[in-house]
This record gives structure tokens, C-alpha cells and sequence, in this order.
């Protein structure tokens, strides 16, 4: 299971924008009274004909009709009533008893304010801020709201804090801000409530304050503001200002979500996807999701939809669409982590795109580093599971379970509270492999020291070699970090053609040429070797060559006269491949009749020494429990014990005598591993060391 931890969102500064022009108290006027008014405004009473207009348009002792208060407010205005100014724009702006028209409501508000009017400056500079029916002209709209202030219109204090707190019309001052916002709610404007409560959760203005935000902000509530049960619910979520209570945070996410509040939607999706506050529900989590998204809500929305199409934790899997959100997620958020990894994963596995291991690996690379910028201190344990797993599916499992132990070793209840993940399933099948966990590491580096190491594994015209990979890429960290050669001194080769290992013999050629003979050589070779039926001499095959033609091959005689015609202090070839014509597992490979050829011993030359899995007719077997060679295993048994540090002599022995052991007892059958030296160096390589 993928984890992705609650987003723990901040409550945001809510301010409700109250209706900006007057309203009329009710009055009970009964119908003689009515008859009078009536009587007058057509007799041409501009008094009566306002009042009229009130009357219709509040619907007080006639039934409600715009049509008809917009008649009487126009003829009154027309005849000079300045209060009638005022309602002529609240009707235009609000298209009652008329058709909207913005810029005949501008027209007629300001007016208004012009005569006079004060309760026709909120109007204005509403207009002015939105642009309705004028341009837009936040230095104007922040004239007539401090205008509306200072006449003592509360409604006001709603607009100067809105201005000041963006820096609209006025430079941005949170101290100004928070001042009037705290007048409006002091006056008991509800809408400033939520904005009194949003100012002392961020610290805006005023020292942050969880109590006095948790205070202000259920007040909000409690009046109605729904925007304030969404801060309501996150600090009930987070434990800010009141004890975290997840029961009370889903509660009031949901009446937000009840009132058609957007940025309630993600978090409902969050708490059902988490199961905090509600029993987890992985289909309401993605309807929230979904709904939020469709909303515009971006933010920490598009990574869980990845995740949930990805995994599918909503019981639909869909490839495509865990790109598609995982791609927005990235583009959203510069420093977003998930949508890095979901979109490594689709790459590691080519789900929905062409597999690729190298974007696999950048795009997780991107991730730790957006970990280390974000700030977090705590181990990125979920990036790191996914590194894991694509080093298991690289088929590095020493590295893929490095990294495995160490997300326990910095989170041990990392997978208990996450539960099951790929690369933790991998674990579970994963076969400690000793020598491959615990490789020596020295300090020494031996710069005179080249080694060329060639696995091959997967040929194209024969069965496979079990484990060849394995060998070959171990062998090769050995030579790193147990005997101390440097990462340039050590060429490791996987699936090599003939023209492979032809430029690596000369790669070699060539160091030994430049050093005169201060080099030391290692070549190790891990891969299938055919015998010669005619002449009996063994050959090693590469992936591109084949079992019955020996010129596919590469011949052991002419690998001994290539490393032993230069000048070296040593060459140390070690062969994990028998010579008989029989595979790993036993099968033949070369010999039509299906007998296995006894090849004769090739003489090395020149300071060599070589090591064999096996002789004559004998099979180089495979260790399946350790998933190595059984010659292979042995070798790196002994370095690992030793720190690199044994002769030749002592790891001969042992090689030939724990193989022998092994092979009976393992496969019945004997292998005997054996070890050859050039006659010029007589016994003195028994004394020789690989890190020395």
C-alpha cells in the first residue's frame, strides 16, 4: 500500500462580503395606510412615490413586486429622490424588477453617493474593486469604503479589511487588516468572525494565537459563516487550539460540504481515506476526491487521485489516469513528492507508458530532493520503499534490501502502520544471501590494481546461466570496496558478445602496456564454456555464440597468451564456467552425442595464475540457496571473512575444499575446483594477495 500521509491544510482567512447596500426595517402598515400612499404617489407625491417603491420592493402590506417597485423608486428618482438613487442601483445590480445591468447600477450608486447617500459608498466601492459596470480602480474603491467607515457603516470594515490585506488600494498592512477586522466583529458582523479567527491561526497582524482562532472561528461557525466550519474542522483536525478530535473535524467538514463549500471536499476525501473521524472508505475518499477536483481544488487533490487510480483503492485501476493526475500533481506543485513517485512506478513497470528504468530513477531522485527542500527532517521513508523497489526490479537485490533495512533502522514502525508494500513483498521472498549483505569495505585504494569482470546470463541462442548476474556484480563490488580498486580500474560487463570481450582483453592489453609492468590484472568470468570435440580445449562463450560452433567462442589458449604476453606483476583469472559441454543445472550444451568432454588443461603464461569451477568432464553447479555459483559463492565467502586480505595459496585451499564439500552433499556430485599457474612464477603465487 502506498502511503500518503493527511495534508494537514491551514485554516484559511475567511471574509464573508456581506450584501453591500441598505436594507429597510420592516414596518406594519395596514391598508388604509396603503390606500393614502397610493392615493398620494399618483397624485405625484415624489415622497409617496419612494415609499411606494419600499413598499413593493420589501413586500410590506402589499404583496412583493420588483416590477412594480422599480416603477415607483424610477419615477422618484427621476424627480429628484436621492434615497431612490440608491435602490435604483441595488435593482440594476441585482436585476430585479429589471434586467442586470452593471453599469446603469454604477451609474445610478454613484449617483447616489455624490448626493449624499451614505449608504451608497459601499456599493461604489464594491463596483470600483469588481469592475462591475466601471473599470476597475482598487485606489478609488478603497476611497469610498473609508468614506463608508467614517461615516460608521460596519459593512465597511469588511471591505478595508479585504483591501488591506491584499494590498489593494492601499499598501498591504496585516496590522491595519487584523484592526479593522476585530472593529467589524466587535460590532457583530458574523463574516468577520471567521476572518478575526483566520488572522490568529496564520499570525497576521497579530501574535499567532490557536485558542483565540479556535474561539473566533466557532463563533463564525455558530453564526452560520460556512466558509468558518471548514477552519472549524481543520484545528478540531490538527489539535489546534482545542483537543484534536477527529470525530468533531468530520463533522464539520461535512455541514461545510452540506453548504456547497468546495475546499470541504478534499478534506472529507482525506478523512475517509485515512479513516480518521469516519470508518475508512477508499470509494467516498475518491467521490470527495473526484468532486474536489472537478471544483478546482488542486492542491494535495491531484496525488491522491494518482495514487487511488494507481492502486486501485477505489476498485478501479487505471493507468492512464494515475499518469494524468501524477503529471498535474507535478505541474500543480513544483516540490510535490507522490506524483514523482507514481509516475516513477508507471515508468519502472511501463504501465501506461514505455518502460523506462532511467526516468524510473530520475524521477525518484527528483523526489529526495524535493523531500530534503520541503524541509522535512524525518527519513522519506515512502520515496525510499519506492527506490527499493526499483532496484529489485533492476534486479540489484543486495542494493533494493540496503535499502530496505535502512527504513527500518530509521522508522521501525514505518511498514507496521503502512502496511504491505511492493518492496516490502519483495523482502518477504528475498533469501538472505550472506556474502552479498555484508560486503568489507577499506579504506586502501589500490590504484595499480585493474579488473575486467564479465557475467554473461542471458544468451541468445542457449539456455540462460543461473545467477551469472549475480556472480559477476558482486565480484565486482568486491573488487570496489574489499579490495580498494577504484570504480575507473574495474570494467563489469553483463551479456558480453565476442566483440565485447575482445575490447575489454584489449582495454586490458593496453593498461598493462602504459604501466610496464607495475600492474596487477584480475579477470573473472561468469558465463557458459564449451570444449573443442576435435582438440579438447575449452573456450569461453559468448551471449552471441553457440554451443556446437567453437569459432562463436573465445579460446581459453588465446585469453592466456593475450593477459600473459604483457608485462604485469600479476593476472589473476578466475573462470566460474565448466568446460565440458554441461550447463549449470546439469543438461548438455555442446555435445551432440550428450556426454560430457574431458578438455585438457590450457598451460597460463607470464605471471597468471587461474582459478577453475571446475576440471575435465565435471559440472560447475549453481548454489541455489545462496543464488551464486557454488565456485563463485566460496570465492566471496573467503574475501568477505578475510577483508580482501588472504593469499592466493589460502584461498585456493579454500575454494577447492568447500566446493568439493558442498557439491556432494548439495548435488551428489563431485566438483573440484582447480587452480593453475604459469611455470615461470613456480609456487611464488600462493604468497601473492589481490589487495596487495
Amino acid at each position: 500500500m502506498e502511503m500518503i500521509g493527511i495534508v494537514k491544510r491551514q485554516a484559511v482567512i475567511v471574509l464573508l462580503f456581506i450584501c453591500f447596500f441598505p436594507t429597510m426595517a420592516v414596518a406594519q402598515v395596514d391598508q388604509f395606510k396603503l390606500k393614502q400612499v397610493l392615493q398620494d404617489a399618483n397624485a405625484g407625491d415624489i415622497s409617496a412615490c419612494a415609499y411606494l417603491g419600499k413598499m413593493y420592493y420589501e413586500g410590506t402590506g402589499v404583496a412583493q413586486n420588483y416590477n412594480e417597485a422599480f416603477k415607483w423608486y424610477q419615477k422618484a428618482a427621476n424627480n429628484g429622490v436621492t434615497g431612490a438613487y440608491t435602490w435604483l442601483g441595488v435593482m440594476y445590480y441585482n436585476g430585479q424588477g429589471v434586467a442586470q445591468n452593471y453599469e446603469k447600477a454604477f451609474l445610478w450608486t454613484k449617483k447616489a453617493a455624490e448626493n449624499g447617500a451614505a449608504d451608497a459608498y459601499v456599493g461604489l466601492g464594491v463596483m470600483y474593486c469588481k469592475g462591475q459596470g466601471v473599470a476597475q480602480n482598487y485606489g478609488e474603491a478603497f476611497q469610498w469604503f473609508q468614506k463608508a467607515v467614517d461615516n460608521g457603516d460596519a459593512v465597511a470594515y469588511c471591505w478595508l479589511v479585504s483591501m488591506y490585506y491584499n494590498g489593494q488600494g492601499v499598501s498591504q498592512n496585516y496590522g491595519e487588516a487584523f484592526k479593522w477586522t476585530k472593529k467589524a466583529a466587535e460590532k457583530g458582523i458574523a463574516a468577520a468572525y471567521a476572518g478575526l479567527g483566520g488572522m490568529y491561526y496564520k499570525g497576521q497582524g497579530v501574535a499567532q494565537n490557536y485558542n483565540e482562532a479556535f474561539k473566533w472561528t466557532k463563533k463564525a461557525a455558530e453564526n452560520g459563516a460556512a466558509d468558518a466550519y471548514v477552519g472549524l474542522g481543520v484545528m478540531y483536525c490538527n489539535g489546534q487550539g482545542v483537543a484534536q478530535n477527529y470525530n468533531e473535524a468530520f463533522k464539520w467538514f461535512q455541514k461545510a460540504a452540506d453548504n456547497g463549500v468546495a475546499g470541504a471536499f478534499a478534506y472529507l476525501g482525506e478523512m475517509y481515506y485515512a479513516g480518521d473521524g469516519v470508518a475508512q472508505n477508499y470509494n467516498e475518499a475518491f467521490k470527495w476526491f473526484q468532486k474536489a477536483a472537478d471544483n478546482g481544488i488542486t492542491t494535495g487533490i491531484y496525488y491522491f487521485l494518482a495514487d487511488m487510480f494507481y492502486t486501485g483503492k477505489a476498485g478501479i485501476t487505471d493507468y492512464s489516469q494515475a499518469k494524468k493526475y501524477a503529471e498535474l500533481a507535478i505541474k500543480n506543485d513544483t516540490l510535490d513528492i507522490v506524483g514523482h513517485r507514481i509516475l516513477a512506478k508507471l515508468y519502472m513497470y511501463g504501465y501506461a507508458v514505455e518502460k523506462n528504468i532511467d526516468k524510473a530513477e530520475a524521477l525518484i531522485e527528483q523526489a529526495l530532493a524535493h523531500c530534503k527542500k520541503n524541509g522535512s527532517s524525518d527519513y522519506p521513508c515512502n520515496t525510499m520503499d519506492v527506490k527499493g523497489e526499483l532496484f529489485w526490479v533492476m534486479g540489484d537485490k543486495v542494493k533494493a534490501k540496503e535499502i530496505y533495512d535502512s527504513i527500518n533502522k530509521n522508522a521501525p514502525d514505518f511498514y507496521t502502520k503502512i502496511g504491505e508494500t511492493e518492496l516490502s513483498k519483495y523482502m518477504k521472498a528475498y533469501k538472505e544471501v550472506d556474502v552479498d549483505d555484508d560486503i568489507p569495505i577499506v579504506v586502501k585504494k589500490n590504484e595499480k590494481v585493474f579488473a575486467v569482470v564479465i557475467a554473461n546470463e542471458k544468451y541468445q541462442m542457449e539456455k540462460a546461466v543461473q545467477y551469472a548476474k549475480n556472480d559477476g556484480r558482486v565480484f565486482a563490488e568486491y573488487c570496489r570496496k574489499t579490495l580498494g580498486l577504484p570504480e575507473k580500474n574495474i570494467h563489469y560487463v553483463t551479456d558480453a558478445t565476442l566483440n565485447n570481450l575482445k575490447y575489454e582483453l584489449k582495454w586490458l592489453q593496453n593498461v598493462m602496456k602504459v604501466y610496464r609492468g607495475e600492474a596487477k590484472v584480475i579477470f573473472y568470468y561468469a558465463g557458459h564454456g564449451i570444449p573443442d570435440e576435435q582438440n579438447k580445449n575449452g573456450y569461453l562463450l559468448p551471449i552471441d555464440g553457440y554451443g556446437s560452433d567453437v569459432t562463436t567462442g573465445y579460446a581459453l589458449d588465446d585469453l592466456f597468451k593475450t593477459l600473459g604476453n604483457m608485462p604485469s606483476k600479476s593476472v589473476t583469472i578466475f573462470l566460474d564456467a565448466c568446460f565440458s559441454g554441461a550447463k549449470r543445472d546439469g543438461d548438455m550444451l555442446a555435445s551432440t552425442r550428450g556426454v560430457a568432454i574431458k578438455v585438457k588443461q590450457n598451460a597460463p603464461q607470464g605471471n597468471m595464475v587461474v582459478f577453475s569451477a571446475a576440471q575435465g568432464d565435471e559440472t560447475a553447479y549453481p548454489y541455489n540457496e545462496f543464488e551464486h555459483g557454488l565456485f563463485t559463492y566460496y570465492l566471496l565467502k573467503k574475501l568477505q571473512e578475510t577483508k580482501g586480505d588472504v593469499t592466493l595459496g589460502e584461498l585456493g585451499d579454500y575454494i577447492k575444499t568447500k566446493v568439493e564439500q558442498q557439491s556432494i552433499v548439495v548435488n551428489g556430485k563431485l566438483q573440484s575446483p582447480s587452480i593453475m599457474s604459469a611455470p615461470v612464477i613456480g609456487n611464488d603465487w600462493k604468497t601473492w594477495k589481490l589487495n596487495k
